[in-house]
């Protein structure tokens, strides 16, 4: 939708999309977490167990370049609506479809929620200190990258399609994308047998790698992973150059050998001066810090303010709402100017109307049928 795509959402009728629900906070009497990722978007509410529901979505992906679906596996399949079903109404369709395990896995039936294969893959065992059980991300970072990688394959297939001329299924399963994310971390296992030990906020490649708590309560995270950058910060930043050439500290091999240690020393360091006099002095000589915000804290920095990455948009209400800006920046293209996230069936008419070309005899027997549920959207 940001990159000018007219997506329609089909929600159920009365609840819609249950993020709809997850209030408090609440903006404009929505759902924050609802209106933060469904901006651009039209919405119509369809009861897919009524037949006359599922005619209009027929109707609907007829129309469609891409129809994207996140049931467990089976559901699209009883309504009539799965791929080869869809395939035959529309060749040049792209289909894709998330799941949690994938629609062949011997668990395909489980349900699954991002933190669940956090769990599974091992990827939460990567974060958290050794002596404690590992934890998940702050932020659903499974079902963020999931989506990311269905965006990739369904760009990926309209680029195909441009060529051959033929649609395609694409499948995405959180499973999958879990695995895919452990990095260098699962290559580093698959070539050595060794299962990799959690190590806080430091890192088993590099050292100094990790956060340090500074004189006035704040912290500062340190990332100098490369031999220049690591004499940078010893000679400038913490004006110890003596740390440079020290046997222990001179070489990459030698800081990890002794990362402890190092670590130890540096944590004292940091202790004798504020956050930002220690980022004064990082960005000044370009070494690789930053500093340890809040949210909130991140919203008002200096480089979100910059970035505009904030801003407010006007609801259907009236009222004015929250908007993070999109991060892509096209030269040419732009992104499209951001329209806040629709009420629940707030676009059924002109869905019906303008796109698919029903006329208000016909809109009313779907409505008599069921289509729309038993209340209007």
């Amino acid at each position: 939708a940001d990159f000018g795509a007219e997506v329609v959402k089909i929600e159920n009728p009365g609840i819609g999309d249950e993020t709809r629900t997850f209030m408090p906070p609440s903006a404009a009497g929505q759902s924050p977490y609802f209106l933060g990722v469904n901006r651009n978007k039209k919405s119509i509410a369809l009861d897919l167990r009524t037949p006359a529901g599922r005619s209009v979505a027929r109707e609907l992906i007829t129309r469609a370049d891409v129809l994207v679906e996140n049931f467990a596996p089976g559901v699209m399949e009883r309504f009539g609506l799965d791929h080869e079903a869809m395939k035959a109404i529309n060749p040049r369709l792209i289909y894709c479809s998330i799941s949690g395990w994938g629609a062949d896995s011997a668990y395909a039936d489980q349900p699954g929620f991002d933190s669940v294969f956090q769990a599974e893959s091992g990827f939460a065992s990567l974060t958290g200190d050794p002596d404690r059980l590992p934890m998940r991300t702050g932020t659903p970072i499974i079902d963020i990258t999931a989506s990311m990688n269905a965006t990739t394959g369904i760009l990926a297939a309209l680029a195909a399609r441009d060529r051959l001329g033929m649609g395609q299924h694409v499948e995405v399963c959180l499973f999958d994308t879990a695995v895919t994310l452990l990095a260098y971390f699962g290559m580093n296992y698959l070539a050595s047998g060794k299962d990799f030990v959690r190590q806080g906020n430091t890192a088993p490649v590099a050292t100094p790698i990790g956060m340090f708590e500074c004189s006035d309560g704040g912290a500062i995270y340190v990332s100098c992973s490369t031999q220049r950058s690591w004499e940078k910060l010893a000679n400038a930043v913490l004006k110890r150059p003596d740390l440079a050439v020290h046997l222990n500290y001179a070489t990459h091999r030698a800081r990890n050998e002794h990362q402890a240690e190092l670590m130890e020393l540096l944590g004292a360091i940091f202790l004798t001066a504020p956050r930002d006099e220690w980022m004064e002095r990082a960005r000044r000589e370009k070494v690789p810090a930053g500093a340890v915000r809040s949210v909130a804290e991140a919203f008002a920095s200096p480089a979100a303010l910059e970035r505009q990455i904030a801003n407010r948009i006007e609801h259907p209400s009236g009222a004015f709402v929250p908007n993070v800006a999109s991060p892509f920046r096209l030269g040419e293209t732009p992104v499209a100017d951001p329209v806040a996230a629709p009420a629940l069936g707030e676009n059924r008419d002109a869905i019906l109307l303008g796109l698919l070309g029903l006329d208000d005899d016909r809109i009313a027997a779907l409505e008599a049928e069921g289509a729309f549920g038993t209340e209007r959207g």
